[in-house]
């Protein structure tokens, strides 16, 4: 497929007039809303008016893409919004972003695959400062729309996990005590971290809720306001007590579209990356927005 097939005059602004990322998404949204393949606007309208962390991701200082995964829709959809003046926004560590273009992309979770390829087509044409000037340039949708890039430019070929996994990813052992995990998942902002033997077999993964409600419990049991006179458990609580041992794993050399859509299935936001049972990498959703984005 080409990347015009996903795009259409009546869900592209051009110009935008948006002081703020708020008020793009807001217009951007207004156009997607009657747009076919839509299956729920208000369920649509909620998700994209109450964002998640991940929800905006800057491409440099190229574009702005707002992503949503939602049952909402029943195929991909995109928006696309060029103003006259940057539009500039703090993204957290990145410090602050300015952009005149703005893209807005709803899938459905099963088409996490699909989603991919759009965002990676998406991210490469950007890159080449000929595109950007045309689309600035350009003084109406279908101007824009009508630019050579767009219908030439077709999906790019599949991934596969080692292209944008985490090489040499941090690890815990399982002896390691549930307060030290704590430090580590604290010091590091990892929501889980994989736990692996000496050998660097994959034992289980210990996340921030897992670490959090054993705590917790300790927490009932030794506090000012316990309720018993003994914990339920004698000894320092470790790695091993709190970590999940039925972990979804993959294969470095599997499509990274396929892992995609596993994960999302799965409503998994992080996998270990094995070979013969040994940690080899790491993939979270956020590594594959960004990396495929090159931000």
């Amino acid at each position: 497929m080409r990347l015009r097939d996903f795009l259409a005059p009546e869900r592209t602004i051009v110009p935008l007039s948006a002081e703020t990322l708020q008020d793009a998404a807001a217009q951007l949204l207004e156009r997607l809303l009657p747009a076919h393949g839509v299956l729920d606007a208000a369920k649509l309208y909620r998700r994209v008016s109450e964002p998640q962390s991940d929800d905006v991701v800057a491409m440099g200082d190229r574009a702005f893409l707002l992503h949503y995964r939602t049952g909402a829709v029943g195929q991909l959809l995109v928006t696309l919004g060029v103003s006259r003046e940057p539009i500039c926004v703090q993204l957290g560590d990145e410090g602050e972003r300015c952009s005149r273009i703005c893209l807005l992309i709803v899938t459905p979770p099963r088409h996490a695959a699909r989603y991919l390829q759009v965002v990676g087509a998406f991210a490469r044409l950007l890159r080449k400062p000929e595109v950007l000037a045309a689309i600035h340039a350009a003084p109406d949708p279908r101007a824009l729309l009508a630019l050579d890039f767009f219908a030439e430019y077709r999906l790019p070929e599949q991934l596969t996990v080692r292209d944008v996994m985490s090489d040499h990813p941090r690890t815990v052992r399982a002896d390691l005590s549930l307060k030290e995990a704590a430090r580590t998942l604290v010091r590091t902002g990892l929501g889980a971290l994989p736990v692996v033997d000496d050998d660097d077999r994959v034992l289980g993964m210990v996340s921030e809720k897992e670490v959090i409600r054993h705590l917790l419990t300790i927490q009932a049991f030794t506090g000012p306001d316990a309720r018993v006179a003994a914990p339920p458990t004698p000894g320092v609580k470790t790695v091993r007590d709190a970590m999940t041992r039925q972990v979804l794993c993959v294969a470095a050399e599997q499509p990274l579209a396929e892992v995609a859509a596993l994960m999302s299935n799965k409503d998994v936001d992080r996998v270990p990356v094995v070979r013969d049972g040994r940690l080899v990498g790491f993939l979270t959703r956020g590594d594959i927005v960004r990396k495929l984005i090159g931000s």
